[in-house]
């Protein structure tokens, strides 16, 4: 075929794509050539054929002119759940819906709350992990530790809940004659409820087991109100606090001890968009109502990669401050932590 024929097909055939193609103003006299994508929060997806996607605020849109008639989803109420299947079109400026009775309806823009929207998944998310740990405790212990800790969460729009177990076998470094070991172990349960203004009522169950402390086990539960700042799928910010219950099972004939008490807790959460990195950080303040004075503030940080798709490395710090030690014991212990585990998330029932 001779060139000149050649470059005039493909004019022609670049000028068809031209007029083919959607058309969108602005109320600012802009106009855009290219594909409308969808309407999404308040915001018109438009891909344009020189500028590549923009998002263009609704109340900025003065016409829409699509090539042709298409299938896509829409919502007309505040229920994003709530997807039609219809037919969009434009007819002399004018944005028209074909339903499944096959009628045309006249509307617009801005009686459709979306178009093509991302339907969040509703299905409960689930995640699961194990980690080994080897840590470095500086403070009043003293000691190596070897352990693991295992985790499993169930999230919905409005109910978090999770059981968790951990343990501990630990050597003191301070007394070299006779090397002191001793395990130690903790297993709890927690259940949040989130309220649509992200108020939240949150339960707790802590067991721990630790005759080194002075007793054979301790039961702290916790209920109390919180408040989510920050919740989406990589990020949150949740404070709240308590009235706690403390019962412990004495050792050596002691008489058992059990209390009430207050907690104030405060936890960040953030993972990047592909999740191969995580950072949480936590901390509380722990209140003894049978002793006014006494006053213990726990923290932590843990920063952690993923190796692999199940893989995971990390390191977490601890401390803890106690403005009552006992005497001859430091107000801080710091806990240095290498992890080395694996974990899986995923949506069920």
């Amino acid at each position: 075929m001779p060139r000149f024929l050649v470059l005039i097909l493909t004019a022609a055939l670049f000028a068809a794509a031209l007029c083919a193609a959607d058309e969108m103003t602005t109320t600012d006299g802009s106009k855009l050539v290219g594909k409308f994508d969808k309407l999404e929060a308040g915001m018109v997806h438009f891909t344009d054929a020189s500028a590549g996607a923009l998002k263009v605020p609704l109340d900025k849109v003065a016409t829409l002119t699509l090539e042709g008639e298409r299938k896509v989803k829409i919502r007309r109420g505040a229920d994003v759940q709530l997807q039609e299947d219809v037919t969009l079109f434009t007819r002399d400026g004018e944005v028209f819906v074909r339903g499944k009775d096959g009628r045309d309806e006249a509307t617009s823009l801005k009686k459709l709350p979306g178009i093509n929207e991302t339907v969040p998944d509703l299905r409960p998310l689930w995640t699961a992990g194990m980690i080994g740990v080897f840590s470095w405790t500086e403070g009043n212990s003293k000691t190596y530790a070897m352990g693991f800790r295992g985790d499993v969460k169930r999230e919905t729009s409005h109910n978090v809940q999770g059981i968790y177990a951990e343990g501990n076998y630990l050597q003191d470094r301070n007394v070299k004659e006779m090397q002191v070991r001793r395990r130690d172990y903790a297993a709890g349960y927690y259940y949040r409820y989130v309220f649509d203004f992200k108020l939240t009522i949150d339960l707790t169950e802590d067991l721990s087991w630790n005759e080194i402390a002075g007793y054979h086990w301790r039961s702290i539960t916790g209920v109390g109100p919180g408040y989510y700042f920050i919740r989406n799928d990589h990020m949150s910010l949740h404070a709240g606090a308590a009235v706690t219950w403390t019962f412990e099972d004495q050792m050596n004939g002691g008489e058992d001890r059990y209390y009430w008490g207050a907690r104030a807790r405060a936890e960040f959460d953030w993972t990047n968009d592909d999740k191969t990195l995580h950072v949480n950080a936590k901390s509380e303040v722990l209140f003894d109502f049978a002793e006014f004075k006494n006053i213990v503030i726990n923290s932590s940080l843990l920063a952690e990669a993923k190796l692999a798709s199940w893989l995971s490395a990390g390191l977490l710090i601890r401390h803890s401050w106690d403005n009552l030690p006992t005497p001859g014991f430091f107000h801080h212990d710091f806990t240095f932590t290498f992890t080395l585990g694996v974990s899986w998330s995923g949506r069920g029932f």
